[in-house]
């Protein structure tokens, strides 16, 4: 919900005769906060956070409470190494927008990485309720590592395996799923992701190409798994 400012009663009569003479100025202090918004999640992206938290403070300033805005910023501070004023600004994002997904999701990868492992599942169940969410298939590979973490194996595996149908392109979850077919003894399901793990925009991750050589090295098929062995290594150096 959104905070309201409890001094705003006093000011009614003030705004309503000055809204005509403010208007072209509030267009004119949007437009700017606009392309400072811009540039610094340009910045963000360039890997520039100086320059990026600078832009949007700048955003925030002129347009103030703006819910992209405020979840950018917590992005540049946690980037900046300040994960406490990163999660103010996720939290005052939620506050504006309840269904801003997108700060949702970077407050519960904050607590996931500070172990609140009870938060981090909080938030990212949230998020799975946005049915229009792009990145929902990550949300449910988070969720699994968090299982992972409380050594729930089965109700991880149902999480990988629900980003595994949805999309081939995300590498990490059919890797990890793999690696636990191959504890449980399940080979060829194991074979099974780890080639849905190397292909297509996953096909220069070394990590399931290395895995693929192992079992094929533990199965005694050597040739095999040298030609994986020197995948991986190709795919370091080149």
């Amino acid at each position: 919900m959104k905070r309201v400012n409890s001094t705003i009663i006093l000011f009614i009569s003030l705004l309503l005769l000055t809204a005509s003479c403010s208007s072209s100025q509030k267009d004119t202090n949007s437009k700017k906060a606009d392309l400072f918004y811009t540039y610094g999640t340009q910045k963000l992206i360039d890997k520039d956070y100086t320059q990026a938290l600078e832009a949007l403070l700048k955003a925030n300033t002129l347009k103030p409470n703006d819910t992209k805005t405020l979840n950018n910023l917590g992005l540049a501070y946690y980037l900046k190494k300040k994960p406490e004023l990163a999660k103010k600004f996720f939290l005052k994002s939620i506050d504006e927008d309840e269904k801003n997904s997108d700060a949702r999701n970077n407050l519960a990868s904050i607590y996931f990485h500070e172990g609140k492992m009870n938060l981090a599942e909080k938030q990212y169940k949230e998020v799975l309720k946005d049915l229009v969410y792009q990145y929902s298939y990550r949300v449910k590979y988070n969720l699994a590592l968090i299982e992972l973490k409380r050594n729930n194996k089965k109700k991880a595996m149902k999480y990988l395996n629900e980003v595994t149908g949805y999309t081939l392109d995300y590498c990490p979850a059919p890797y990890q799923l793999a690696l636990l077919l191959k504890e449980d003894g399940k080979i060829k399901d194991a074979i099974k992701n780890l080639n849905i793990a190397t292909t297509g925009k996953c096909d220069k991750e070394p990590a399931p190409i290395y895995e693929l050589g192992e079992i094929y090295r533990s199965l005694g098929e050597r040739q095999k798994a040298i030609s994986y062995f020197d995948k991986v290594i190709e795919s370091v150096l080149f």
